[in-house]
């Protein structure tokens, strides 16, 4: 069972998500996935083209105009009386004012609400919108290079437990993703993701990861969103060339002086 799944079994659904993946047609179909069992969990029908209470924005760029015609139509309530859904296709195509507009609908946003946003990274998006959303990736790193999370989340627990001596024992399968640099990266970030999304379902339903998340469960939130931000600047300054080993390190650095701090 997907995390989407448990959240739609336990009535636990967030308002707002970011579904992001390369394969921008993909996240377009697993975001309509979605909204289908959304209104089947509602007892609607889950046929999409007949909906009054479904619309999908794909536009570039995403104008100030489309968003506020959006925002007019938010404000009203749903033909079903029960959840109007909204998908916003690409929505890296925000324009910086569209992307504003939005974040102040967000704040405000009616219980009978759920925003869908598709990116090919949530990164390109707003930081505001995305601290607003959960984020869903449909990168699969797992099965395509045989990332081990496992051994990965148990390393960062070592870590942030103050062990860092775990960290120079495992260089050597750091160091294995030389040519596979931007998977290890996206590894640990999303370690950092589920685990925010772990802590918010509670004492629910906490299936859907495929790796031992509880070895993490002991940092609190305030700690997994510092490092998470840290990780992200890390990551944005290594794409711009900054060396990979030294990146790896700063990321682990990081986790154990925040692990000293709590």
């Amino acid at each position: 069972m997907s995390l989407l799944d448990s959240q739609i079994k336990n009535k636990s659904l967030s308002n707002a998500y970011i579904i992001e993946g390369e394969d921008l047609e993909y996240n377009l179909e697993y975001a309509k996935n979605f909204v289908k069992k959304v209104f089947d969990s509602y007892g609607l029908s889950p046929n999409l083209s007949t909906n009054p209470d479904f619309e999908i924005i794909d536009k570039d760029p995403i104008d100030i105009q489309t968003i506020r015609f959006l925002i007019k139509d938010m404000v009203i309530r749903p033909v079903n009386n029960k959840i109007k859904v909204y998908i916003i296709h690409n929505a890296q195509n925000l324009r910086i004012e569209s992307a504003n507009a939005m974040l102040k609908s967000l704040e405000e946003l009616k219980d009978y609400s759920l925003i869908i946003f598709t990116a090919d990274n949530s990164g390109k998006i707003l930081p505001t919108i995305r601290s607003r959303c959960q984020i869903i990736s449909l990168n699969t790193i797992n099965e395509k290079i045989g990332l081990d999370m496992n051994r990965l989340s148990d390393l960062l627990a070592k870590v942030y437990q103050g062990d860092i001596s775990a960290y120079y024992k495992e260089k050597e399968f750091l160091s294995s993703f030389n040519e596979e640099k931007s998977t290890l990266m996206e590894g640990i970030i999303k370690i950092f993701r589920d685990l925010i999304y772990y802590k918010y379902l509670g004492e629910r339903d906490r299936t859907g990861y495929h790796y031992n998340i509880e070895s993490l469960a002991g940092l609190n939130l305030v700690s997994i969103e510092m490092l998470l931000e840290k990780i992200e600047s890390i990551y944005r300054s290594y794409r711009n060339n900054i060396n990979f080993e030294l990146s790896i390190e700063n990321i682990f650095l990081n986790i154990y002086r925040e692990g000293r701090q709590s």
